[in-house]
């Protein structure tokens, strides 16, 4: 597209080759079911990410199924959910959303509804290492990981033998993993002897959110203040021209909105002179996270301040080099002057990678898994 850059793949090198016994054709028309059971219609970065890489897939021709819960307030069914995020409803997705709210008794729909998925031959794609147990042996399992999380037990000083054993059972039955960068993979690889062919597939945005901006409205930050992204510090550190949308609660010295629909974040983003990203430099930071709104962020001609991380280095330096304003999380007293160099700088290049580069992705993944 004229006056966009469209990122180059993401990928990394397997390490060991693929077990043996994964049956033929998963390079194309793969019947598909993506194990992750996101809340839905959500603003929440998980079910965008989940729902929007299901649609990228499906559209490519996959026979995707995906099974969700209810968010509260809403009553339709799969082809509702999508119309919430913007979608058409592709044929090849299934999306099924439980019957009711009431955890019990959408956690019992969820296990016959993949017990039925089951019975006729397929691959599953899991995001939730918890469900892996409930999918039958002959079944290959492709694992896509966005943490560690025995290591994050180990950062915040709980115990991690649970998860540790968590993890090696999946990662024992995984036939693939990808994972949504560099840190993570890398992560994943220093924890264990043997991994299985791995990928690393950076998440993306929606070719329709790509907007010029008109600014006015100071400095914008959209997203959640979860408190181990370090949200609140960095915006005490910002200064009041920052505004947040997403908040659910207030923060001291923070102008705060509700959050938006979704399909309403971009002619938002427009209206800000520049957008920020607070992130913490905890494991999290450094390591774990490919932000939903880094894509969105860099789809604009916005100008983008963030914070000098791996994880947002790995992005930056491979797309747009030196487009970007850095802050040191470390010293907050950094942000503003990042901010002050941000305005200065005004329009800079958009900067595209859509949902179905992403899914080209893990397609092509999955044909080398079979080759």
């Amino acid at each position: 597209m004229t006056g966009r850059r469209e990122h180059p793949s993401a990928d990394s090198d397997a390490r060991h080759t693929s077990p043996p016994g994964l049956p033929p054709g998963y390079g194309s028309g793969v019947r598909l079911l993506h194990l992750y059971r996101p809340r839905v219609p959500d603003v929440r970065a998980q079910a965008i990410q989940v729902v929007h890489t299901c649609h990228a897939l499906a559209a490519r021709g996959h026979e995707v199924t995906l099974l969700a819960d209810r968010a509260p307030g809403f009553d339709g069914g799969g082809r509702d959910a999508l119309a919430r995020y913007g979608l058409d409803a592709p044929p090849s997705f299934d999306l099924r959303v439980a019957p009711t709210r009431w955890l019990p008794g959408a956690g019992l729909w969820f296990r016959a509804q993949l017990a039925a998925w089951s019975r006729h031959p397929g691959l599953v794609y899991a995001r939730a290492k918890r469900y892996v147990h409930l999918v039958p042996a002959t079944i290959p399992v492709v694992l896509e990981a966005h943490e560690l999380d025995s290591a994050l037990d180990v950062e915040q000083g709980r115990a991690p033998d649970a998860n540790r054993a968590l993890e090696d059972a999946v990662y024992g039955r995984a036939v693939g993993v990808v994972t949504n960068c560099g840190g993570t993979l890398g992560c994943i690889r220093a924890a264990r002897a043997t991994l299985p062919p791995a990928r690393v597939v950076w998440n993306a945005t929606r070719a329709d959110r790509a907007v010029r901006g008109v600014g006015g409205a100071g400095v914008g930050v959209v997203g959640s203040a979860r408190e181990y992204k370090g949200v609140a510090q960095v915006l005490a550190a910002a200064g009041p021209e920052v505004t947040l949308v997403g908040a659910s609660e207030a923060l001291p010295g923070v102008q705060t909105r509700p959050a938006v629909p979704y399909s309403d974040v971009p002619g938002l983003l427009a209206r800000f002179d520049a957008l920020l990203l607070p992130l913490a430099p905890n494991l999290f930071g450094r390591e774990l996270t490919n932000p939903l709104k880094l894509w969105d962020y860099l789809a604009t001609d916005r100008p983008v301040v963030a914070p000098d991380l791996p994880t947002i280095r790995e992005v930056a330096d491979a797309l747009c080099p030196g487009a970007l304003d850095l802050y040191d999380p470390a010293d907050l007293d950094t942000v503003r002057p990042a901010i002050a160099r941000a305005l200065a700088r005004g329009r800079r290049e958009p900067v595209l990678r859509t949902w179905d580069q992403r899914a080209a992705e893990i397609e092509r993944f999955l044909g080398e898994l079979r080759a």
